[in-house]
């Protein structure tokens, strides 16, 4: 199961320091998503970070940042048109119909809430998780179809039930930026997820 971290909407105190520690500590993405900034806030942020590991930040709303930055690529919300890169692609979807329309060219989606929302207060799913699974087994009988990450309330308890689900994936924020320490939460999230895919194969 792979692991992505999505960014607090908002700054936090030395983000860029604590985005470098977990990409260095082996985080495959970082989703750059802050709604209410302008570009240039976040190409101050960008700034900051070291060349060698911007590669493996992804930009949320702010598409003109492709052009000025070696980023890893671009996220879109449900309705954008799709970019024309050739970096990653990925996209947010919320409803299962969604995935009927789902563009093949994407390298993944996010798809959520799957569980009530840790960060965002009364943001609960609205469709069951056995409605979920059964979209999902259908998703990926095509091959060429895109990866699929759970969104909202991804805690360590979890991640039985989204193995269990076919997920690829998980997209955490509030579980890594509602703790007092971002780094040792994504460190044991991760070693959680090593164990619990480790059982859930020797299951299969």
């Amino acid at each position: 199961m792979l692991v992505v971290v999505i960014s607090s909407p908002t700054f936090k105190e030395g983000e860029s320091k604590i985005v470098c520690k977990l990409l260095g500590k082996g985080l495959s993405r970082f989703h750059l998503r802050k709604p209410d900034h302008t570009a240039i806030e976040l190409a101050k942020f960008l700034d900051k970070i070291p060349k060698d590991l911007i590669s493996r930040i992804i930009i949320h709303r702010k598409p003109e940042l492709l052009n000025d930055y070696n980023v890893g690529g671009y996220h879109h919300t449900s309705r954008e048109l799709l970019q024309k890169t050739s970096r990653i692609r990925s996209r947010s979807l919320h409803r299962l119909k969604e995935f009927d329309k789902c563009e093949k060219e994407l390298d993944y989606v996010f798809f959520g809430p799957i569980f009530k929302s840790i960060s965002k207060v009364g943001h609960k799913p609205k469709i069951k998780l056995s409605e979920v699974q059964k979209k999902l087994q259908k998703f990926k009988s095509d091959s060429k179809k895109p990866l699929v990450f759970a969104l909202g309330g991804i805690r360590k308890s979890k991640i039985s039930y989204l193995l269990d689900s076919e997920f690829d994936g998980v997209a955490l924020l509030g579980s890594i930026w509602g703790k007092p320490s971002p780094f040792l939460a994504f460190t044991e999230f991760s070693e959680a997820v090593k164990i619990q895919s480790s059982r859930f194969k020797s299951r299969s």
